[in-house]
């Protein structure tokens, strides 16, 4: 499979899977590998219920500095470009692994978030899901200044962690698509956590593109581009006609 065969079936439906090498172009880094998030910090400390009850003026402090870096980036070319699909074929689902709203904020409109929404507090009494309120949390938290619901919870990212399961209805959409799909995208995927879908797809006899600048190893039935999304994604959109 060819990237010229490849634009023709991404005007009928497509199902996109997009991880953290989406949003680097953005500026925001990746979790795993060299520069990541977690490659000088114990992950599970920072991202884990029990790292968490353990120490959550810790683990909030470094949620803050990653959604005050969320606020501060833009959609790049890569985000865009999905956007642009999204109006030119017949049906884009998008289901991330990411946690930034980049994609949304691009324009795209079915965007299905496995592990929520970094711009989202979660109470860990009541449950109640809310915008994150900058303004009014600390700029360095404390054991006596943690963000708080208005029931007097704790309350958390709207994130999942480690040894929580992924968003159920993401989850469903994703199979759903998959045997509907004309074409599968797996965009910015380190590989290091994953679902089985693109496996699945490739087990259905789906075509499926890989956009990664370091992709996992090769699969039959996957065309692996080692690009940048937001250099790959505008080259192969450019070529679809609704």
């Amino acid at each position: 499979m060819t990237e010229a065969e490849v634009v023709p079936l991404l005007s009928g439906r497509v199902l996109a899977f997009t991880g953290a090498g989406l949003s680097v172009p953005s500026g925001l880094p990746a979790f795993w590998g060299k520069g990541g998030l977690y490659e000088a910090e114990d992950a599970y400390r920072l991202a884990s219920p029990e790292g968490f009850a353990q120490d959550p003026a810790f683990v909030w402090n470094w949620y803050l500095a990653r959604i005050r870096d969320g606020i501060a980036s833009k959609p790049n070319a890569g985000h865009y470009a999905l956007a642009e699909l999204e109006g030119n074929c017949r049906r884009l689902t998008i289901i991330t692994a990411n946690v930034d709203t980049l994609q949304e904020q691009a324009g795209c409109r079915r965007v299905f978030r496995l592990h929520g929404n970094i711009m989202q507090t979660l109470c860990t009494s009541c449950c109640a899901v809310a915008e994150a309120d900058l303004d009014s949390m600390p700029g360095n938290c404390d054991g006596n200044s943690l963000p708080r619901c208005g029931c007097g919870g704790v309350l958390r990212p709207n994130v999942v962690w480690f040894g929580e399961y992924p968003d159920q209805e993401a989850v469903l959409s994703a199979q759903e698509e998959l045997s509907a799909a004309d074409v599968v995208l797996e965009v910015g995927h380190s590989g290091t956590v994953s679902y089985g879908f693109t496996e699945t797809a490739v087990s259905l006899g789906k075509p499926v593109v890989r956009i990664n600048t370091e992709p996992p190893p090769p699969m039959p039935g996957v065309l692996i581009i080692a690009e940048s999304a937001d250099i790959a994604l505008p080259r192969l959109v450019a070529g679809v006609k609704q």
